[in-house]
C-alpha cells in the first residue's frame, strides 16, 4: 500500500520517537543510522535490507529523504505485517531469502543495510561474502552489530558478539573496506541498562517460568487463566512509561547517558560500521 511521502516521514519520525523509551542501544541506533544514512546513501538509491524483520528499518530511508526503491529479506515472513506501507517514490519490496545467499537475487545495490543481524547468522562470513556480492563497484553497506559488552545485558541472543577486530576480519575476508566504524554506547548507557532492564529481564523470565510451570508448561492455557499476571510480566520493567512522568524521567535518562558516553568510551554495547566494495568493477567480492 502507497502512502504520501510527507506521510512517511511523519510515520517514520512517531517510530524515533517511540525509541525515547526503549534501551540505550535501541535510542542511538535509531538516531546514528538515519545520519548515516543521510551522509553515505545516494539521494536516489536501490536498497537492499539484509535481515530486514518486519521492513520497519525502510523509514530511516525516509527519515534522511532517499528515494528509489526497498528490497527487505529474512530467512522467514514471521514478523510482516499484511503490507508495506511506503512511498510511491520508495516502494518496498520483502521476501523470503537466505541471508547467506542474498546474492541469489541476481542483481546489485546502490546501499546495503543490515542492523543487529549478523549475530543471528550461523555463517557470518558466508554471510557477508554474499553481501559484498549485491553491492555495486563503489557502494556501501552499513552494519550494526552487538558488542561482546551486550552479553550481560541481553544473556544468550544470537551465535557471537563482535569485537573492533573480528568486525574488520569479517569484511576483510569478504573482500569489502572497513570504511568507518564507530562505538555504539558507553559506560554510563551500558550502566543503565544493566540496572534498570536486565533485572526486569530476570524476574520476567523467571516468572514466565513459574506460571507456566504451574499449567504443565502448557503457555496457551497458563495465558489464558491468568491474563492479568502474564499481561504484567511481559511488561515487567516497562510500567514506569504507563504515566507521562515516567516516559520523561526514561527519556531525559537515555539523553543523558548518551551525552556522558561521548566522555566514556568504555563497555559500548555495538557497533556501527560502514563497509565499501572497490569502485573498480573488476574488482569482484570473493565468492
Amino acid at each position: 500500500m502507497a502512502i504520501s511521502y510527507d506521510e512517511a516521514r511523519r510515520l517514520a519520525q512517531e517510530k524515533a520517537a517511540q525509541a525515547d523509551t526503549g534501551s540505550p542501544f535501541r535510542y542511538l541506533l535509531t538516531r546514528m543510522v538515519p545520519a548515516a544514512i543521510a551522509r553515505l546513501c545516494p539521494p536516489r538509491a536501490d536498497v537492499l535490507d539484509v535481515g530486514c524483520g518486519s521492513g520497519r528499518y525502510a523509514l530511516f530511508f525516509i527519515e534522511a529523504g532517499v528515494t528509489g526503491s526497498y528490497t527487505g529479506i529474512d530467512i522467514s515472513d514471521a514478523r510482516w505485517q499484511a503490507s508495506l506501507e511506503l512511498p510511491a517514490e520508495f516502494p518496498g519490496r520483502r521476501l523470503v531469502q537466505d541471508a547467506h545467499e542474498a546474492d541469489r537475487l541476481g542483481r546489485e545495490f546502490d546501499f546495503v543495510l543490515s542492523l543487529t543481524a549478523f549475530e543471528h547468522f550461523a555463517d557470518d562470513r558466508r554471510a557477508a561474502r554474499a553481501l559484498a556480492r549485491t553491492l555495486k563497484p563503489g557502494a556501501a553497506a552499513l552494519i550494526a552489530v552487538p558488542a561482546v559488552w551486550s552479553f550481560p545485558l541481553y544473556g544468550p541472543h544470537g551465535y557471537r558478539r563482535y569485537t573492533e577486530r573480528s568486525l574488520r576480519a569479517l569484511a576483510a575476508q569478504a573482500g569489502l573496506e572497513t570504511e568507518e566504524l564507530r562505538r555504539v554506547g558507553g559506560l554510563t548507557g551500558w550502566s543503565f541498562h544493566f540496572h534498570w532492564f536486565f533485572p526486569a529481564w530476570v524476574f520476567r523470565n523467571a516468572g514466565k517460568t513459574l506460571l507456566y510451570a504451574a499449567f504443565g508448561f502448557d503457555r496457551a492455557r497458563a495465558r489464558r487463566q491468568a491474563p492479568r499476571l502474564a499481561a504484567w510480566l511481559d511488561r515487567l520493567g516497562e510500567h514506569h512509561l504507563r504515566w507521562t512522568w515516567g516516559r520523561r524521567l526514561h527519556a531525559g535518562l537515555l539523553r543523558l547517558t548518551a551525552a556522558a558516553d561521548r566522555f566514556l568510551p568504555l563497555l559500548e554495547v555495538g557497533y556501527l560500521a560502514v563497509w565499501r566494495r572497490s569502485a573498480l568493477a573488476s574488482d569482484r567480492p570473493t565468492p
